[in-house]
């Protein structure tokens, strides 16, 4: 993929025009994108602020320093500085070319004023600081130095850089990143209808609206830590009521002893006992008849397995049930509240 490189060009003004607008020619003869203010010099806080954005989008920041420090933004230092400040704290590559012979250029072309002068040598310093500078003496020789090591930057810091929009990503991955967008849409249109399709049952079963009468079984703590049969009782509730109790439980695979117990204590509330230590439970027979009433509605299905329990760790087989997609549906149903329409 074709990158081209954005370099920004910075120096003074009035002193180095021709020698930046030659180095910037030569950059964009070589295939780069030049940036630079040499229609608008960076004369107050607002131009520099504008520049500071300039600089956001670059990638190689190139500083040319002759012998003039520049004009002075509030905080005493130049523009130029400023700049080259920006972009070091912005992480872009800073490349400096400072003049070889300061003191051979013309006069009109240099500071006179002592401040200035410090300040312009403080700059100098600074840009030698923990990085390699090219010296130039003449404009062609800066052109040929510029070209060396901005090409030599794009091969060792390569940076973002820009590219035509028509190259900027991979046909096959658009391809791909269109089949998966459809392919998302395909899933959650068919989530949307699992959710909000209601559930059906087949009209030749008992279904969940129906009511039956169970037989339970009611017991009676003993006070020696066990508990007596004290006979059977009959509570009437629909097949839903009875697997809506059960959902929460059901989520953990239970096996089928604590499933029965669980039927017993729901449907046991229904019951006229008030004895406080009762304990409920439904018989093996009736809780066989519901798992293959519930399997048939599709609400739950059925694992099985062995586990090793007693003191001598005999090995022991049992039946646990899952509520299916179709069960957990149903109870959400089931269990929404509704918003209430006044008429």
């Amino acid at each position: 993929m074709d990158r081209v490189y954005q370099v920004f060009v910075s120096s003074t003004f009035v002193d180095l025009e021709d020698e930046r607008r030659q180095v910037s020619n030569a950059l964009a003869k070589a295939g780069y994108l030049v940036a630079g203010m040499e229609l608008f010099p960076a004369t107050d806080q607002q131009q520099l602020d504008f520049i500071k954005r300039v600089i956001d989008r670059t990638d190689y920041y190139v500083v040319i320093v002759g012998g003039r420090y520049g004009s002075l933004a509030e905080d005493n230092l130049s523009f130029t500085e400023h700049e080259f400040e920006y972009a070091k704290l912005k992480g872009i590559p800073v490349l400096a070319f400072l003049h070889k012979h300061p003191d051979r250029i013309e006069a009109r072309y240099t500071d006179r004023d002592p401040d200035q002068v410090a300040r312009l040598e403080a700059f100098r310093a600074k840009l030698r600081d923990k990085r390699l500078v090219e010296m130039w003496t003449d404009a062609n020789d800066l052109c040929r130095s510029v070209l060396i090591a901005v090409s030599q930057a794009t091969n060792l810091t390569p940076r973002k850089g820009w590219i035509r929009g028509d190259q900027a990503i991979d046909p096959r991955v658009l391809q791909e990143a269109e089949r998966l967008r459809i392919e998302n849409s395909d899933l959650r249109q068919k989530l949307e209808d699992l959710q909000g399709s209601d559930v059906t049952f087949d009209p030749s079963l008992i279904g969940p609206n129906d009511a039956l009468d169970f037989d339970i079984e009611v017991y009676i703590e003993n006070g020696a830590g066990g508990a007596d049969r004290a006979g059977t009782r009959v509570a009437s509730a629909s097949l839903g009521e009875v697997f809506v109790s059960l959902y929460d439980l059901l989520l953990t695979e239970p096996e089928e002893y604590l499933i029965r117990q669980s039927i017993g204590a729901f449907l046991g509330a229904r019951t006229a006992i008030e004895e406080e230590s009762a304990r409920y439970a439904i018989s093996d027979q009736e809780l066989i008849k519901l798992r293959y009433q519930f399997e048939a509605l599709g609400l739950i299905q059925t694992t099985g397995g062995t586990t090793m329990s007693g003191l001598l760790r005999s090995e022991r087989r049992f039946v646990a049930w899952r509520p299916t997609e179709k069960g957990r549906r149903y109870v959400i149903q089931s269990r929404s509240v509704l918003r209430r329409i006044d008429s």
